[in-house]
């Protein structure tokens, strides 16, 4: 799965939904293997994400696991949540700017390539967007 936090600007977005307006706060999200492209309206800024569609039931099962009597429940809660290859999440400018500090700390991390000991706090940080992200 791919998630596309649009930062700053906006853009038309082209995908299986057509043509949409993306702009700061939206969240595109992206199946696998689904087709994706973009057109800046002036200057645009975001960051892509991708996640292996089971870790992300994981992190919801875990993170909401009262919700959930196993993790099938949380597959099936996902699934009917995301059941189309590319939808377009609202979560608003100021919901997106919680988000920033993580996004940016997570990049940064990635920057001299994958370092063991900094597992531990990519995990964290990633499983506080993804979750913030998906449930929102």
């Amino acid at each position: 799965m791919k998630l596309i936090i649009v930062r700053s600007g906006s853009a038309l977005l082209f995908s299986e939904f057509g043509t949409r307006h993306v702009q700061v706060g939206d969240v595109v999200l992206l199946a696998a293997q689904t087709l994706c492209g973009a057109e800046p309206e002036g200057s645009v800024t975001t960051t892509t994400i991708y996640l292996d569609r089971d870790y992300l039931i994981d992190q919801v099962f875990w993170q909401y696991a009262a919700q959930f009597c196993d993790r099938h429940n949380a597959r099936d809660f996902f699934e009917a949540r995301y059941s189309t290859p590319a939808q377009i999440v609202r979560i608003g400018e100021d919901r997106a700017a919680h988000l920033m500090p993580w996004l940016d700390e997570l990049a940064s991390l990635r920057l001299d390539g994958p370092q063991p000991e900094q597992f531990l706090r990519a995990q964290a940080l990633l499983s506080q967007c993804s979750t913030s992200l998906l449930l929102s």
